[in-house]
């Protein structure tokens, strides 16, 4: 089995001295665990960098010596957060010697986790609320995190086609399948749990939601003779 990973991005730890006696080196850092933090904790539009310099211990004009304002600030803390877990599912892949369901399944259920169980649902969460009033950003968040997982799940399911594991598909579309319902579930958490009266057992739909998924594309459904 693949591995499965986790972003790795926290708060700081409180270092001994006072924090103006840090090395630069440190600084940035600092800076990126905070925003995040400001960034989870209000939303883009409700972050200010006066917050976020407070809660690093450092001046707001010490923000702009790495970052030029709030968006380069929010790119820099997504990519932070993000690409470590990007180029750990690449490297799955690269070096994946199973068969591709098994791999394709293990990072579905891993960005489940990511996106859905953790305060990193926040972050897609963000951009669903907020992604119409900066385009900047959602364009941003389409191309480094969502396209490339997008590409990454058709590599697998053209695999899977070759090996015979998977039928004949448009392998672009289904991999936009294959995400849907870990979208849903980041909408349904962050628009409709709080105000419908019916709840949706969350982990029960993606269950479901999987095995419905591989049935659709397996080279022989289950039931049916080769």
């Amino acid at each position: 089995m693949p591995n499965e990973p986790v972003a790795t991005l926290k708060p700081a730890a409180e270092p001994l001295g006072p924090r103006w006696r840090r090395r630069k080196e440190a600084r940035p850092g600092e800076i990126l665990s905070a925003a995040l933090d400001i960034f989870l904790e209000r939303g883009y539009e409700g972050a200010r960098l006066e917050d976020i310099a407070k809660r690093a211990g450092c001046t707001k004009g010490t923000i702009f010596l790495y970052y030029p304002g709030k968006a380069e600030l929010f790119k820099a803390t997504v990519r932070e957060a993000m690409i470590p877990v990007l180029k750990s599912a690449e490297q799955d892949f690269a070096g994946h010697t199973g068969s591709a369901r098994e791999l394709l399944e293990s990072l579905l259920r891993q960005r489940w986790g990511i996106f859905f169980h953790s305060r990193w649902s926040a972050l897609p969460g963000m951009i669903l609320a907020e992604g119409t009033k900066f385009p900047e950003l959602t364009r941003f968040f389409h191309d480094e995190v969502f396209a490339r997982s997008h590409a990454l799940y058709a590599r697998i399911l053209e695999d899977g086609v070759r090996k015979g594991e998977f039928r004949p598909m448009d392998t672009q579309q289904v991999a936009r399948l294959a995400m849907a319902p870990i979208v849903l579930g980041i909408l349904w958490r962050q628009s409709f749990e709080s105000v419908v009266t019916t709840p949706l057992d969350t982990t029960s739909f993606f269950e479901n939601a999987l095995d419905q998924f591989f049935r659709g594309i397996a080279a022989t459904p289950p039931g049916a003779s080769a």
